[in-house]
Protein backbone atom coordinates (compact mmCIF):
# COMPACT_ATOMS: atom_id res chain seq x y z
CA UNK A 1 0.00 0.00 0.00
CA UNK A 2 1.26 3.54 -1.05
CA UNK A 3 1.99 5.82 1.71
CA UNK A 4 1.36 9.23 2.06
CA UNK A 5 4.80 10.20 0.55
CA UNK A 6 4.00 7.68 -2.53
CA UNK A 7 0.96 10.29 -3.08
CA UNK A 8 3.06 13.05 -3.88
CA UNK A 9 2.66 14.82 -0.12
CA UNK A 10 5.41 16.96 0.57
CA UNK A 11 8.06 15.29 3.58
CA UNK A 12 7.01 18.35 5.90
CA UNK A 13 3.21 17.41 5.41
CA UNK A 14 4.09 13.49 5.35
CA UNK A 15 5.78 14.60 9.11
CA UNK A 16 2.02 16.46 9.88
CA UNK A 17 0.43 13.05 8.78
CA UNK A 18 2.79 11.05 10.85
CA UNK A 19 2.17 13.28 14.36
CA UNK A 20 -1.28 13.45 13.74
CA UNK A 21 -1.46 9.62 13.77
CA UNK A 22 -2.37 9.22 10.39
CA UNK A 23 0.14 6.15 9.17
CA UNK A 24 -1.60 4.98 5.86
CA UNK A 25 -4.30 6.40 3.71
CA UNK A 26 -7.03 5.17 3.50
CA UNK A 27 -9.04 4.34 0.32
CA UNK A 28 -10.91 7.95 -0.36
CA UNK A 29 -7.36 9.63 0.40
CA UNK A 30 -5.48 7.06 -2.00
CA UNK A 31 -7.97 7.99 -4.63
CA UNK A 32 -8.56 11.66 -3.85
CA UNK A 33 -5.09 13.03 -3.06
CA UNK A 34 -2.84 12.42 -6.49
CA UNK A 35 -6.14 14.24 -8.17
CA UNK A 36 -6.25 16.57 -6.55
CA UNK A 37 -2.20 17.61 -6.88
CA UNK A 38 -2.79 17.11 -10.51
CA UNK A 39 -5.01 19.99 -10.37
CA UNK A 40 -8.35 18.33 -11.12
CA UNK A 41 -11.55 18.01 -9.93
CA UNK A 42 -12.24 15.26 -7.30
CA UNK A 43 -15.78 14.02 -5.46
CA UNK A 44 -14.99 11.72 -2.54
CA UNK A 45 -17.66 9.76 -1.15
CA UNK A 46 -17.23 7.26 2.03
CA UNK A 47 -18.64 6.88 5.00
CA UNK A 48 -17.92 9.00 8.07
CA UNK A 49 -14.52 8.35 9.50
CA UNK A 50 -12.84 7.49 6.48
CA UNK A 51 -10.44 10.09 6.29
CA UNK A 52 -12.62 12.57 3.63
CA UNK A 53 -11.75 15.57 4.91
CA UNK A 54 -7.73 14.83 4.83
CA UNK A 55 -8.53 13.34 1.64
CA UNK A 56 -9.15 17.05 0.28
CA UNK A 57 -7.45 19.31 2.72
CA UNK A 58 -3.99 17.59 2.13
CA UNK A 59 -3.25 18.15 -1.02
CA UNK A 60 -5.24 21.73 -0.34
CA UNK A 61 -2.20 22.16 2.21
CA UNK A 62 0.31 21.39 -0.18
CA UNK A 63 -0.62 23.59 -2.72
CA UNK A 64 -0.51 26.50 -0.12
CA UNK A 65 2.47 25.71 0.59
CA UNK A 66 3.86 26.20 -2.86
CA UNK A 67 2.20 29.33 -3.81
CA UNK A 68 -0.48 30.61 -0.95
CA UNK A 69 -1.76 32.99 -3.78
CA UNK A 70 -2.39 30.35 -6.39
CA UNK A 71 -5.34 28.54 -5.58
CA UNK A 72 -9.15 27.91 -4.98
CA UNK A 73 -11.26 25.65 -3.56
CA UNK A 74 -14.89 25.14 -3.16
CA UNK A 75 -16.52 22.37 0.01
CA UNK A 76 -19.72 21.70 -0.53
CA UNK A 77 -21.30 20.74 2.94
CA UNK A 78 -24.45 18.55 3.35
CA UNK A 79 -25.32 20.34 6.18
CA UNK A 80 -25.23 23.12 8.54
CA UNK A 81 -23.93 21.40 11.20
CA UNK A 82 -21.12 20.31 9.06
CA UNK A 83 -20.72 23.58 7.60
CA UNK A 84 -20.12 24.68 11.20
CA UNK A 85 -16.54 23.26 11.51
CA UNK A 86 -15.14 24.91 8.46
CA UNK A 87 -12.19 26.49 8.07
CA UNK A 88 -11.12 24.67 11.13
CA UNK A 89 -8.91 21.54 9.18
CA UNK A 90 -7.18 24.61 7.51
CA UNK A 91 -5.71 25.83 11.33
CA UNK A 92 -2.86 24.50 10.49
CA UNK A 93 -2.32 27.03 8.02
CA UNK A 94 -1.02 30.09 10.13
CA UNK A 95 -0.50 32.85 8.20
CA UNK A 96 -1.44 31.81 5.14
CA UNK A 97 -3.66 34.12 3.70
CA UNK A 98 -7.16 32.48 3.48
CA UNK A 99 -10.55 33.81 2.48
CA UNK A 100 -13.60 31.97 3.43
CA UNK A 101 -17.48 32.88 2.92
CA UNK A 102 -20.60 30.61 4.27
CA UNK A 103 -24.14 30.44 3.17
CA UNK A 104 -26.83 28.27 4.69
CA UNK A 105 -29.99 27.37 2.67
CA UNK A 106 -32.64 25.02 3.25
CA UNK A 107 -30.86 22.49 1.23
CA UNK A 108 -27.31 22.55 2.77
CA UNK A 109 -24.27 24.90 2.99
CA UNK A 110 -21.80 26.19 0.85
CA UNK A 111 -18.42 26.94 2.03
CA UNK A 112 -15.74 29.76 -0.39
Amino acid sequence: MAGFAELGLSSWLVEQCRQLGLKQPTPVQLGCIPAILEGRDCLGCAKTGSGKTAAFVLPILQKLSEDPYGIFCLVLTPTRHEQSSWPGPFAPTGSWPTRSQSSSGSWGSLWV
